[in-house]
């Protein structure tokens, strides 16, 4: 090879080295921008369409994104209003998606402006929500320090008026707690509808049992670039997607005149995975108590007071929800999904945290041989599985980066299925697995901390009261 050849090769190498190595820091020394440049509402007669254009400025390099949002119309959805207000916190929401991939430490906003007061919101929410991915990658950066928000002067949005009914939107997953929800609550609110965002297989089987009460919408990402970015070594990492979901709900119930926006998070999402520099990082946060708080607050003060978000299971832990699962859902037995890696191919991975945790916390309630038709196999008898168990049931483990419940809530199911088996019984998990003689406590507080308005508390009080653990 030539000198000039080797020099040539040396250097691309070099490039791609340095491509490779992107990292938050180097990131934050170029000379980067987010921009958030416009949102469009796009009415025809068949759909709404919602159009949101980003920036990534890279030096003299800029990189737009395309992110839309569409709606088919129906005869209970009405236009009759001004919706910028809420399509405009859509796209700030959205935003975080984008904004990731290099984390500049200037986000601008050109199509609309917010009070000090609602860019502390939001750099909570972008640092929190991102706590994972700091984590992960990490980043050594305060909640302070991670973004500025620089507004434009105009347009300075107003709150929504709208007259809404007493309805229930009902976002709809495809995983156990939705369903228990929709079950609980489908002869009291016997108008509700059900939301679900680019559903999956068993979610789309829910909504297409009741078609005059379902809602679709299709969510689509500037994908090609993301990836594009992601393998030329950018950041990737989890975003707080309950928090987009919540926003589009806000809008949801503004065009459907429903009041009640239904989550369906319990109290183990509160919990954190770790601390990390004084920060907890929550897998969950946005399906916390703490974020559905700050999200009440802050849709009252600057969206609308006519439509109210509020999750409907959080006096609940991981355990009621399980056994009113196996009580109520029997009909969803074998089509449910929680399961992230195999959701879009419509089956259960089984080898991730979120499978063996669902397997666990229903085994008590749900015979074996039914779960082991549902999962494919018997979850506690494989022994691949032993790191996730211990991420699982470990306290000085960390907790697993899913949606899955707590430590106390994962030994208490545990120790109940330990005692059902002899010695000789004991599956591979269980073997070496030394039972928790805890107090759990299975008294349901309704009075603790929780945005239920009377009518769904007493629903879900009444329903709790028949559990007879």
């Amino acid at each position: 090879m030539s000198n000039s050849l080797a020099i040539l090769s040396y250097n691309i190498f070099t490039k791609l080295q340095m491509a490779i190595m992107k990292n938050f820091e180097t990131l934050r020394e170029e000379d980067n921008k987010f921009i958030y440049k416009n949102y469009e509402i796009v009415e025809s007669d068949s759909s709404i369409a919602l159009h949101f254009l980003y920036e990534l400025h890279e030096g003299e390099v800029v990189t737009p994104f395309h992110h839309r949002i569409e709606l088919k119309k129906d005869e209970k959805l009405s236009t009759d209003f001004s919706m910028d207000t809420a399509v405009f916190h859509i796209g700030l929401a959205e935003a975080i998606s984008y904004y990731k991939i290099a984390a500049p430490k200037e986000f601008y906003i050109e199509c609309g402006y917010l009070t000090q007061q609602q860019k502390e919101w939001f750099k909570k929410l972008y640092f929190n929500g991102l706590g994972e991915f700091i984590y992960l990658k990490k980043i050594n950066v305060t909640q302070d320090d991670l973004v500025e928000f620089i507004t434009a002067d105009e347009p300075k949005f107003a709150k929504i008026k709208r007259e809404t009914e007493e309805r229930a939107i009902i976002p709809i997953g495809g995983g156990k707690d939705s369903l228990v929800s929709y079950e609980l609550l489908k002869d009291v609110f016997p108008d509700s509808l059900l939301f679900s965002m680019n559903p999956i297989v068993a979610s789309k089987e829910i909504l297409d049992k009741h078609p005059d009460n379902a809602i679709e919408l299709k969510r689509e990402l500037d994908l090609a670039k993301i990836l594009d970015f992601n393998k030329r070594g950018y950041l990737n990492g989890h975003i707080p997607f309950s928090s987009i979901v919540g926003f589009i709900s806000i809008w949801l119930g503004l065009l459907y005149k429903s009041r009640y926006i239904v989550l369906s998070n319990e109290s183990s999402a509160n919990e954190e995975n770790i601390i990390y520099n004084g920060q907890k990082i929550n897998h969950q946060y946005s399906k916390s108590i703490e974020f559905e708080n700050d999200f009440r607050w802050y849709v009252k003060n600057f969206v609308t007071e006519d439509v109210e978000y509020f999750s409907f299971l959080r006096p609940l832990d991981e355990i009621h929800i399980a056994k009113l699962f196996s009580e109520h859902a029997r009909e969803h037995f074998f089509t449910f999904r929680s399961c992230n890696v195999g959701s879009k191919r419509n089956e259960w991975c089984g080898k991730c945290p979120k499978c063996l945790f669902t397997y666990i916390v229903l085994c008590n309630y749900i015979d074996d041989a039914t779960l082991q038709k549902i999962f494919g196999k018997d979850m506690l008898d494989d022994e691949e599985l032993r790191e996730l168990f211990e991420g699982l049931s470990q306290s000085e483990a960390v907790k697993p980066f899913e949606c899955v419940g707590t430590y106390d809530e994962v030994n208490y199911a545990l120790t109940q299925k330990y005692k059902s088996y002899t010695s000789e019984q004991l599956p591979k998990l269980l073997q070496n697995y030394e039972p928790k003689e805890i107090f759990y406590n299975l008294a349901v507080d309704f009075e603790g901390e929780n945005n239920l308005p009377p009518k769904f508390k007493e629903v879900l009080r009444e329903q709790v009261a028949k559990l007879h653990f």
